[in-house]
């Protein structure tokens, strides 16, 4: 099913993805982790282009704690907390990453994947609960290609977010 909307778009593939362009930064970086370290320093030098000081600016932390970024000791050039933000396009879902594999591989595929993230992760990813980062997306696709199946794995949604 593809939806109308204009922050939306449709892949190759037919998965949907969301298009940042049609977002704000305060809807971006909305989403911050538990336990992000924060920064209110708005005049450090990195301040515009740090996830620390736009989890500041935008976020909602749920925390009844907060780990703060201390000003005095990390300002300028040189901060050991500043991250970089960086949007990556996130899958989520691997409900159908078997349905063009043969079923004499399958078991073996699964058993890797789930050795290698852990059994409640691999579950949480393959159902669409949590991210798949780039560089895990990489990971199953060059197993299934170590299987011989040259296109990789499909996921089954695509979304550009902030990789915290």
């Amino acid at each position: 099913m593809y939806l109308c909307n204009s922050k939306y778009g449709v892949e190759r593939n037919g998965n949907l993805t969301l298009n940042t362009d049609m977002m704000t930064e305060e809807q971006l970086f909305k989403n911050v982790p538990e336990h992000y370290p924060i920064c209110y320093n708005d005049n450090c030098e990195l301040a515009e282009e740090c996830l620390c000081w736009l989890a500041a600016r935008y976020g909602e932390p749920n925390d009844n704690l907060l780990q703060v970024v201390n000003p005095r000791k990390n300002c300028g050039k040189i901060c050991v907390y500043h991250q970089p933000k960086r949007i990556s396009r996130m899958a989520y879902g691997m409900t159908h990453i078997f349905d063009q594999v043969l079923a004499k591989d399958a078991p073996a595929i699964r058993s890797t994947l789930v050795q290698h993230f852990g059994n409640g992760s691999y579950y949480v990813r393959r159902n669409g609960k949590f991210p798949i980062s780039p560089a895990e997306q990489e990971y199953i696709h060059q197993l299934f290609r170590k299987y011989g199946y040259a296109e990789g794995a499909s996921f089954d949604e695509y979304r550009d977010e902030v990789e915290w």
